[in-house]
């Protein structure tokens, strides 16, 4: 990828695949934490990607946290409802599974497991 904004334009890609898996809303990316470079060999790095209708209201509901690293060169993203913690996290390495936020146990998938699943898919091929 040639970027003249790199991080802009990365932060861009990311709501623009969240737009894509969870329409017909419109998403917004912001930083927490963390760094990485353009061949993301090496990244850690906590965005939260947020939600609003087509008006500009914002949707918390379907606000997100997501979490990218890298564990034994496989790139990692953890992805969870912002606005929920009691929710289940989508871990998405090797094998993707759901856990139970409160004790990190692999749980069942929620229903909307299937919009988390294609968003996290998304990302991993725009940096894998």
């Amino acid at each position: 990828m040639l970027f003249e904004n790199f991080h802009e334009n990365f932060n861009s890609l990311i709501a623009k695949s969240a737009d894509l898996t969870n329409k017909p809303f419109l998403h917004s990316v912001v930083k927490i934490n963390g760094e990485y470079k353009k061949d993301y060999a090496d990244i850690d790095l906590t965005l939260n990607i947020l939600c609003r209708d087509n008006d500009g209201k914002r949707m918390d509901l379907y606000d997100l946290e997501l979490e990218l690293f890298r564990s034994n060169r496989e790139l990692t993203l953890v992805l969870s409802k912002l606005n929920f913690p009691d929710e289940p996290i989508l871990w998405s390495g090797v094998k993707t599974i759901w856990m139970n936020s409160n004790n990190g146990k692999k749980c069942s998938a929620p229903k909307y497991s299937f919009r988390l699943e294609n968003l996290a898919t998304k990302i991993k091929n725009l940096i894998a």
